[in-house]
């Protein structure tokens, strides 16, 4: 435990010190909200891919793995289908100078769209840091001891901290240094865990049948992958924050070659953390799913390696949560409050960092009284996917619908997925998607005015 906590408090200086650096950066709004959009390829790519391997990615992931094997991976494998067609999205997502999605949108659709899809995203993303936190804080209580909550809190108050003092400067350094941790600690997670269960065919011989199969299995069907594509794999193609870090970028051509290195980043890690699930499952059959990654790390790991991967898992969650926390900041503060972003450059970024400090203490509390990594996350992304995904998607293939037939798609397909998670019907969560595709249909090939000649 000592030299758990000598590391945890070395990775914590590091993080406090990039943060300090990129303070001294920061000069306007641009820098602290977009990094002055000077992100290079690599930059963008790592913190693409820092930003989506989180707490869904590690601990969630290994839990579905846990409780149905190899096809655990498509939570995070949809992701990869999501890209691939942001690779080709990426021009119409650069052609505006934008600070946000709901930005984005409001010059398509108009201000009334702008300030719906901001409050859609700006409740929904309480939610996704939220998961993040309560995530860092049971790692943290799980490896270390201690009650979770002050864990939560003393992780929550790092991340905010080197946040609040370099923003989006911060946030793209840190994450590269977060992405290099999370990787090493997952490779190695998953080579020390094949150890102790004798290789693949020990493996094998301690699981139920159908935990290898792929990419179906008996309890996860074809209707289940398609729900999936839609509720979280269109966060990867229309995500407010996927869409950020394109934001960031100088020009197509880095963002572009960002979105190729995180999908070279996300499909194998993938691969490797349905991997630690199943692998614990196998040494520790009646754990619960999510405990499944503290579990192999504590039990199976020598304790300079356990050590890192408690670290690979904090990086994860802490690079996925400042990401997202500067998501707030921008909708509230651009979007819904409206704060012009020119003229009085260093008295609006101390506005903008008072304002990430306050989003990020009211995350920090639905953290404490969050649930479940995945069920928290999917209310979260299903609000947000069954809003504004379709909307979303027509002004990136520059078909956009009216103004109101904007808004009406938001409210209806949100509410009807959002009712459907919350109800557990797959057949209503679907008909939010179907009723925001109809809108827009409807809008585009039935009620607009024919143009004359």
């Amino acid at each position: 435990m000592r030299l758990s906590l000598i590391l945890l408090a070395a990775y914590s200086l590091l993080l406090l010190a990039v943060g300090v650096r990129a303070a001294r950066k920061v000069r306007t709004a641009e820098d602290f909200l977009l990094a002055g959009r000077r992100s290079s390829g690599l930059d963008t790519g790592g913190s693409l891919a820092a930003t989506i391997l989180g707490a869904s990615a590690t601990l969630g992931l290994a839990g579905l793995a846990f409780r149905r094997g190899l096809t655990g991976s498509w939570w995070l494998l949809v992701g990869v289908a999501g890209l691939a067609a942001l690779y080709f999205l990426a021009p119409a997502a650069k052609a505006q100078p934008v600070y946000s999605l709901p930005d984005l949108l409001g010059r398509s659709y108009g201000p009334a769209m702008r300030t719906v899809s901001s409050a859609l995203i700006f409740l929904a993303w309480f939610g996704v840091v939220g998961a993040q936190m309560n995530a860092a804080g049971s790692i943290l209580a799980a490896f270390l001891g201690g009650r979770t909550a002050v864990w939560i809190l003393l992780s929550g108050a790092l991340f905010i901290l080197y946040t609040v003092l370099g923003g989006q400067l911060s946030v793209i350094r840190t994450d590269l240094y977060q992405l290099a941790f999370i990787l090493a600690g997952l490779a190695g997670c998953a080579l020390a865990g094949l150890k102790a269960v004798h290789g693949f065919g020990g493996l094998r011989r301690a699981l139920p049948p159908g935990f290898f199969s792929f990419p179906l299995s008996p309890g996860f069907s074809s209707v289940d992958l398609v729900l999936l594509l839609l509720v979280a794999g269109s966060t990867y193609l229309t995500g407010p924050d996927m869409l950020s870090r394109l934001f960031c970028s100088r020009e197509v051509r880095p963002a572009r070659r960002g979105i190729l290195l995180s999908i070279a980043v996300i499909a194998p890690a993938a691969l490797l953390v349905a991997l630690s699930g199943m692998i614990a499952r196998a040494l520790f059959p009646g754990a619960a799913p999510e405990s499944a990654f503290p579990l192999l790390m504590r039990h199976s790991l020598p304790p300079l390696l356990a050590g890192l991967v408690c670290l690979a898992l904090l990086s994860a969650f802490l690079s996925s949560a400042d990401t997202t926390l500067l998501t707030m900041t921008t909708v509230l503060a651009v979007d819904l409050l409206r704060l012009p972003m020119e003229g009085g450059a260093r008295r609006r970024v101390w506005c903008l960092r008072g304002i990430t400090l306050l989003c990020g203490a009211g995350a920090l509390a639905v953290g404490i009284f969050s649930g479940g990594i995945i069920s928290s996350l999917l209310l979260s992304y299903t609000l947000f996917s069954g809003g504004l995904f379709i909307p979303t998607l027509a002004v990136l293939l520059g078909k956009p619908m009216r103004g109101k037939a904007a808004i009406a798609a938001a409210l209806a397909g949100g509410g009807l997925a959002l009712a459907g998670k919350l109800q557990g019907s797959d057949a209503l969560l679907a008909s939010g998607f179907a009723a925001s595709l109809a809108i827009y249909l409807a809008d585009r090939l039935w009620l607009r005015p024919v143009r004359r000649a």
